[in-house]
C-alpha cells in the first residue's frame, strides 16, 4: 500500500513526499523545497472472517501537506484529494477522505514560516 500511495502522490508537490519525517536537510546540504508532503501510516486493521484473515486490511493514512503560503498548501491539498478521494485501484480497494484540518506546522513556542493542511483517509487495501 505504501509503495502505490508513494507513486500515486510523484506529481504533487515536484515529487516530494516523505515516510514519516521531511529530512532536516537534503544532501546536497539544503533543507527541502516548498511544498512536501509527509504521511503517516497510522493504523492497520486486519480483516478476519471465520476461516482465518481475509487478506484485507483497513489502514488510516494522514497526510500532511506544508507550504511556505497558507494559499500553496491550499492548492496541493486540493491536488492530494483530487488523486486519493474515491480512488480504486489493484490492491487499493477504496480511499476515503474523513478530516481535514489546519495545524500549527510546528511545536508551539518554534519558530516557523510554514503552514500545514492535515488530511486524514481510510484505504482499504489487500495485504
Amino acid at each position: 500500500m505504501k509503495e502505490l500511495i508513494t507513486a500515486l502522490l510523484a506529481p504533487i508537490a515536484g515529487g516530494r513526499r516523505y515516510w514519516v519525517a521531511a529530512p532536516q536537510k537534503l544532501s546536497d546540504g539544503n533543507p527541502p523545497a516548498k511544498p512536501y508532503l509527509v504521511l503517516n501510516r497510522i493504523d492497520g486493521i486486519i480483516d478476519y472472517h471465520t476461516q482465518g484473515p481475509s487478506g484485507l486490511v483497513e489502514s488510516r493514512l494522514q497526510v500532511d501537506v506544508y507550504d511556505v503560503t497558507r494559499w500553496g498548501a491550499e492548492v496541493t491539498v486540493r491536488q492530494v484529494k483530487a488523486i486519493l478521494s474515491g480512488y480504486r485501484n489493484g490492491a487499493i480497494r477504496g480511499a476515503f477522505i474523513n478530516d481535514e484540518r489546519d495545524l500549527p506546522a510546528s511545536d508551539a513556542g518554534d519558530v516557523t514560516q510554514l503552514f500545514r493542511i492535515s488530511l486524514d483517509l481510510t484505504i482499504h487495501h489487500t495485504e
